[in-house]
């Protein structure tokens, strides 16, 4: 595929009708109404796509996120740190975001662990079934 075939399918693709194609590439990089050179945007420069650096260390703005928005305690965090690791470095994917990617995963654990916790203290189903806390107290009216 030629270098213009590539331009024209981009143009294609981002819903430039196909009667404007030979228009455009009569007339490279020129405002269609003003006739000027359009300033071509600058190319930014995003994360690199990586395995997970064998020093990783959740950033400080990270952790202070997950323990004030989130109330997840060091403690936890920590021991998820070293799952997370373990796991990542096993599989060896490469991700962009890995700060991001740690967050997600503590917070995923977080309410996961939770709700285990929680089912665990709760009544069994006898239990619920026999209860009358809801009658304490409850007094009938004698009508005679």
């Amino acid at each position: 595929m030629t270098d213009e075939n590539r331009r024209n399918q981009r143009k294609l693709n981002a819903g430039m009708p196909t009667w404007m194609l030979n228009k455009q590439s009569e007339v490279h990089d020129e405002h269609p109404i003003f006739g000027q050179e359009e300033p071509k945007p600058a190319q930014r420069e995003g994360a690199r796509v990586q395995p997970l650096p064998e020093d990783f260390e959740p950033a400080r703005e990270i952790l202070e996120f997950l323990q004030a928005h989130q109330g997840i305690p060091l403690d936890f965090i920590a021991t998820q740190l070293i799952d997370f690791k373990l796991y990542w470095h096993e599989t060896g994917e490469a991700r962009k975001a890995w700060q991001n990617k740690f967050k997600s995963h503590v917070i995923y654990q977080w309410k996961r662990n939770q709700s285990e916790t929680g089912q665990r203290s709760r009544q069994s189903t006898a239990e619920k079934l026999t209860d009358r806390s809801w009658d304490d107290g409850f007094q009938f009216e004698d009508n005679d």
